[in-house]
């Protein structure tokens, strides 16, 4: 990972790259209402983030990641993602379920216990492939 962020700067980035990927652009009506702020909220988030080099912000026409800030937003869909493998492959948990505690807690944990849980399924991996 690059740099160190927020549980919340992750969370705002991640959804910045679900926008941009969908519309090219993350526009400031739908990351209120993705997240449910206000949207003097959102522009205050916008400008720390334009500030610390994580979007770049363009006057009416919404905001777009920087390649530090798709980098970190890639990461966070990663630990995401394995989170939820582990929870439905190696616990049995409900894929929606599964989903919603990995979303929920992926920004919390560290990076040196994903890469155990990056192993753990890796391992799972190559021990139903032998057969």
């Amino acid at each position: 990972m690059t740099r160190k962020v927020t549980a919340s700067v992750e969370r705002y980035l991640k959804g910045i790259y679900i926008l941009q990927k969908k519309k090219g652009v993350a526009r400031t009506s739908e990351l209120v209402k993705l997240f449910g702020v206000v949207s003097g909220t959102i522009t205050n988030t916008m400008k720390r983030l334009e500030r610390d080099g994580l979007v770049a912000h363009q006057p009416y026409r919404g905001v777009k990641l920087t390649e530090e800030g798709r980098k970190i937003a890639l990461y966070a869909m990663r630990k995401h993602r394995l989170l939820s493998r582990l929870l439905t492959e190696i616990l049995h948990i409900e894929q929606t379920l599964a989903y919603e505690v990995a979303f929920n807690i992926g920004y919390y944990i560290p990076d040196s216990v994903i890469e155990k849980i990056e192993e753990a399924l890796e391992t799972k991996q190559d021990a139903t492939t032998c057969f």
